[in-house]
């Protein structure tokens, strides 16, 4: 696999990770418990921050 590639992979991951938790949470705190909710959004913000900080890191290409 060549390099930008395998960058494209990773960023691809990192993005769809931070998408599927947030996803979770909102469902969580709709459907189950507020506290649970809020507790998968922070994960969620901890995920989006990295992949943001990623994307800064190897260039913001859209």
């Amino acid at each position: 696999m060549t390099g930008l590639m395998k960058r494209q992979q990773i960023e691809r991951s990192k993005r769809y990770q931070f998408l599927g938790v947030g996803i979770v949470g909102l469902g969580l705190a709709k459907l189950v418990s507020p506290f649970l909710g809020i507790i998968a959004l922070g994960a969620s913000g901890y995920l989006g921050y990295r992949w943001f900080q990623y994307r800064v890191k190897n260039g913001m290409r859209f």
